[in-house]
């Protein structure tokens, strides 16, 4: 796994290191999925770049609608797991 695909998340009280499972991007958000390395629960954000290269802010998903696509995309992306799996079987 690269450097890459690992990002702090830093909140007033602490900072977790996660795993970057895939981005993606619709209504021009840009949107990251990610599993927190300790307890292995995945979660998802928007993501806004920041000024420097490297360096960005994570929302909150606030609406259901947002959640929705989020879940949508995730379910498309096991799938597509799943079948490259089936070929290499």
């Amino acid at each position: 796994m690269n450097v890459e695909d690992k990002l702090a998340i830093i909140t007033d009280d602490k900072e977790e290191m996660v795993t970057i499972i895939f981005t993606f991007e619709e209504n021009g958000k840009k949107y990251v999925v990610f599993e927190f390395d300790d307890s292995k629960e995945i979660s998802a954000a928007v993501y806004e770049p920041g000024k420097n290269e490297g360096e960005g802010v994570l929302l909150d998903i606030t609406t259901d609608a947002e959640w929705d696509l989020v879940e949508k995309v995730f379910e498309q992306y096991e799938k597509d797991l799943d079948e490259a799996e089936d070929l290499d079987a």
